[in-house]
């Protein structure tokens, strides 16, 4: 396995050692990354931000002596919080990642260095889409991939075997990284990744397709929707899809979650979580994985923001993963309404969820003559 140092300048290299003995916490580098994506926020240049790095981490759970993998690792934040998050479970575990962008595959071989991590970075930038699968595959892998990315290959990779579920449509990789991700995962492992609204209900029939099977197989654990702003560049509320392989909990089931209803706070140009809101959510799809105990004498955690749904009722929506179709069709205000409110109240979400489609076609389209990255 590679060290990060082994990318880095001799002479960086000391300053950076120097750097760890004065300051532990590092916090200036961190300050440095958010001030180079605020910059160059076009193309594949963004980092994610901290806070949401470590809810990345926490839905990922990642333990002792497991692998794990960001395969658009960008400034290695992702990787860095799954680091630290199995440390304090009293656990160290292997990291490995790849990027396309040079400088974000430096900036991470500097930011784990920093913080004492070891990762294996690969032998250059790559493309991991067109690279195929790992010799190694991952325990965990946690992934913000370019998002809609428009040209990833689709005509010299319709014949991969990654492609088991179906191949994933032209002019839109989103469904590409899900499968690829899902190829390069141990039998029993977990992932954790960030894709468009878009991905969740889109109306393409590839994208139907690969949705249906991939509830059928039991490869989806959950989805949370995310507020709008969490990230500096766009106001699009994105959403983080949970999937493991193998046996676990509840795997007829998916839970959703509506995180977009929680509290935020500004942080300049962004908004940021709710501390507890966020320890919540780690709890309740920490239980739901089978990876937290239940902190209330066995009754497991929920929230009103949070839901379960079947596979039947999910089949009933036509597939669509969307968390406010399922979280707000369990509400107990429904529970004590008349025949005429329901009907109502149907026919407005049925509009809402009209206009909603239309928006996310319109950004859609938009965003896929501007491939970019949140990475």
């Amino acid at each position: 396995m590679s060290r990060p140092f082994e990318l880095i300048d001799p002479a960086l290299r000391e300053l950076i050692v120097e750097v760890r003995r004065l300051e532990p916490d590092v916090g200036l580098f961190d300050v440095l990354l958010d001030m180079y994506s605020t910059r160059y926020s076009r193309g594949d240049d963004y980092f994610t931000p901290n806070d949401l790095a470590y809810l990345f981490a926490g839905l990922a759970a990642p333990r002792g002596g497991e692998v794990v993998r960001d395969p658009v690792c960008g400034s290695g934040r992702l990787l860095r919080a799954a680091a630290y998050q199995a440390r304090t479970q009293g656990g160290e575990v292997r990291l490995s990642g790849a990027d396309l962008n040079p400088t974000a595959r430096y900036a991470a071989a500097v930011n784990l260095a920093l913080h004492g991590f070891h990762a294996d970075l690969g032998k250059g930038e790559a493309d991991s889409l067109r690279a195929g699968t790992s010799p190694e595959p991952a325990d965990v892998i946690v992934a913000n991939p370019p998002v809609n990315l428009r040209d990833w290959g689709h005509g010299e990779l319709k014949d991969d075997r990654r492609w088991t579920l179906e191949v994933p449509r032209s002019g839109n990789a989103n469904f590409a990284w899900v499968q690829h991700i899902l190829a390069d995962l141990t039998p029993q492992g977990r992932a954790v990744v960030l894709l468009s609204p878009g991905a969740a209900h889109s109306s393409n029939s590839t994208d139907g397709l690969i949705r249906r099977r991939l509830l059928e197989n039991g490869l989806v654990v959950g989805v949370v929707a995310l507020p709008a702003w969490l990230f500096p560049h766009t106001s699009t509320s994105m959403t983080l899809w949970l999937l493991a392989k193998g046996e676990r909990p509840n795997t007829h089931r998916v839970l959703f979650a509506d995180a977009g209803i929680l509290p935020t706070a500004r942080n300049g140009s962004r908004r940021i979580f709710d501390q507890d809101s966020v320890e919540r959510l780690l709890q309740i799809f920490g239980e739901w994985q089978g990876l937290r105990r239940c902190e209330d004498e066995g009754a497991p955690a929920s929230a009103p923001w949070c839901r379960a749904a079947s596979l039947e009722e999910i089949a009933d929506a036509g597939f669509a993963l969307t968390p406010a179709r399922y979280v707000r069709n369990g509400g107990t205000a429904q529970l004590h309404s008349s025949d005429g409110d329901r009907n109502r109240k149907a026919e407005l979400y049925e509009c809402m969820d009209r206009s909603a489609a239309a928006r996310n076609r319109v950004r859609d389209a938009l965003e896929s003559r501007h491939d970019y990255r949140i990475g």
